[in-house]
């Protein structure tokens, strides 16, 4: 159940005043009006029923995910930061300031479940529209609308997990499934034996192996060879086990099928002696990530999200987010698509780098009358004198600053939700929090600056 309460909030100035007066000027006041609020309820209410126990405003969940953006910090210091803090209490929406807890630390988990992707980005595009609307706008004859530059290009926002290894994966997928097997045999103790399993036999294996500096290939492949016998042998004994009426619990049968799609993805790749397959586990606590090739210098792999971001007059679009990897060209077609959604006018140009460049866009482009930062095709002039390469290296240098800031102040250097779900929602939220602290210092230094030129026009006329 989803009840809605009243768009103004004037408690703060009213009950308050003698106490506590509400600075306008305050940051957190200025983010609090820049979000749409109204267009975020009438999305979030349609998600719940109409009979039921009443939930969260979508002011207290978007605003506490802001928060955690803003501060970097853990869900239990957010709750803590709004007991502590009027302008934050203002921020989520509350009434009047309390020393009670608005709501526990582990509702923000099911924050970042119901606010998908889709809803973040449209409360992103709603907000940041006006600001970002190119201010020039040419109509040629019998053709859309065109102005502004998209900028768009392709990054990973790397997951919370250690770094992967055959051998570690097999070792820890081991340890996991005796102990699933210490579950099921708990109520068997003094009835039956225990299955055996080589536990000791594994770790004293992998306690050897991670001691050799540089281990060759050959070691490499002996002692995961041992490791795959010991799981199989784990992995027959939980089946028969569940076959004999043993149960795990939700969480351990999660993580049985994880590990039996491991065991297989091994098995293949050591009996066919190579090292890549299709959907590949990294993490058996975060089986949907998948190891992406950037091919940067010191990191040529990350492990997390792929996100296809677009720029537009300074503010950061998510054109495209997945855990699987993707071709950056395939999805230049609907980064202008959401640009014109967004704005109702095509870009009068689009800079990329080289990996969105294909044929198939090429042809889009000069179709849809947009130019593309890209050499032509053919063969080079024989004068280098007369070829003119598109200066757009200072342009993109935009977007990876937009990178560079999301990784160092909004976690995605590190993102710590363990579900493919959540994990998508605070790489958007990410990217709404850093649009909203732009727009808040803006309209800050636009009224500062009027305020200026207001006085300074009144000092003059005095003058005269």
């Amino acid at each position: 159940m989803y009840r809605k309460t009243d768009d103004q909030i004037h408690l703060f100035e009213i009950l308050m005043e003698d106490n506590f007066k509400l600075d306008l000027e305050n940051r957190w006041v200025k983010r609090a009006k820049a979000v749409p609020w109204e267009l975020a309820e009438q999305k979030y209410s349609h998600m719940f029923k109409k009979n039921g126990r009443p939930a969260k405003q979508i002011r207290m969940a978007l605003g506490s995910l802001l928060i955690k953006e803003f501060l970097q910090c853990s869900d239990e210091e957010v709750v803590q930061s709004i007991l502590e803090q009027p302008y934050l209490q203002y921020f989520v929406g509350l009434k009047k300031f309390t020393t009670e807890a608005p709501f526990d630390p582990s509702l923000m988990v099911w924050f970042r479940k119901r606010l998908s992707t889709k809803l973040i980005k449209e409360i992103n595009e709603a907000m940041c529209k006006a600001e970002a609307m190119p201010k020039e706008v040419t109509e040629p004859e019998d053709d859309e609308g065109h102005g502004g530059t998209l900028i768009i290009d392709a990054s990973c926002a790397p997951a919370d997990i250690k770094y992967p290894t055959d051998t570690g994966l097999l070792a820890e997928a081991i340890e996991k499934t005796d102990a699933m097997i210490d579950t099921m045999q708990e109520p068997l103790v003094g009835k039956q034996p225990r299955p055996r399993t080589y536990r000791k036999k594994s770790r004293k294996l992998y306690a050897g192996f991670v001691k050799q500096r540089k281990p060759s290939a050959k070691t490499i492949r002996r002692c995961r060879g041992k490791q795959l016998n010991y799981l199989k042998r784990n992995l027959n004994a939980v089946r028969k086990m569940r076959d004999s009426g043993g149960s795990l619990s939700g969480r351990q049968e999660r993580m049985f099928d994880t590990i039996q799609t491991l065991y297989e993805q091994q098995h293949q790749m050591h009996g066919s002696n190579t090292t890549r397959v299709d959907d590949r586990i990294v993490s058996l606590s975060q089986p949907h990530v998948r190891p992406i090739v950037r091919g940067k210098a010191g990191t040529p792999v990350e492990f997390g999200a792929k996100v296809n971001v677009s720029v537009v007059n300074g503010y950061t679009f998510i054109s495209e987010i997945s855990y699987d990897a993707f071709y950056e060209g395939d999805y230049l077609e609907n980064a202008i698509i959401d640009y014109y959604t967004c704005f109702g006018i095509l870009p009068t140009r689009i800079l990329c780098d080289n990996a969105f460049i294909n044929r198939d866009n090429r042809e889009l482009c000069k179709d849809l009358k947009i130019g593309l930062s890209c050499k032509p095709l053919g063969r080079p002039p024989k004068e280098p004198a007369a070829v003119k390469t598109p200066k757009c290296t200072e342009s993109r240098s935009e977007v990876e600053g937009r990178f560079g800031t999301l990784k160092t102040r909004y976690g995605w250097d590190r993102v710590m939700a363990r579900l493919d779900n959540t994990g998508m929602s605070v790489i958007s939220v990410a990217v709404l929090a850093m649009n909203l602290a732009k727009i808040a210092k803006l309209k800050v230094a636009s009224l500062r600056f009027f305020l200026l030129n207001f006085l300074f026009s009144d000092c003059l006329c005095d003058c005269l």
